[in-house]
């Protein structure tokens, strides 16, 4: 099993959405710790992170290595109509 963490921005995500998109997010982010779910690496000025699909919400993470053992960070989460350009504006410049 993988360590999972989970940033504040993720957090305030889930917490402004209702009980069954916040369950079914809740239950994807805990199949992170075997990477399971609808995983896929983003490309371009996005490479290196991964996105998690639930839905039509996204939760975007990357792989770290903490005090030598590998990690998930879920850096990002939202609506995937937007998420994408929201994070490559806010984190990536």
């Amino acid at each position: 099993m993988i360590p999972v963490r989970i940033q504040g921005e993720v957090l305030d995500y889930l917490r402004k959405l209702s009980p069954i998109p916040r369950h079914r997010l809740k239950v994807a982010v805990k199949q992170l710790l075997e990477e399971k779910g609808d995983i896929k690496p983003l490309t371009e000025e996005l490479e290196g992170f991964y996105r998690l699909r639930v839905g039509s919400h996204r939760v975007i993470f990357e792989y770290e290595m903490i005090e030598g053992v590998k990690t998930i960070t879920c850096v990002f989460a939202g609506s995937r109509r937007w998420i994408y350009e929201v994070f490559q504006s806010r984190f990536m410049e």
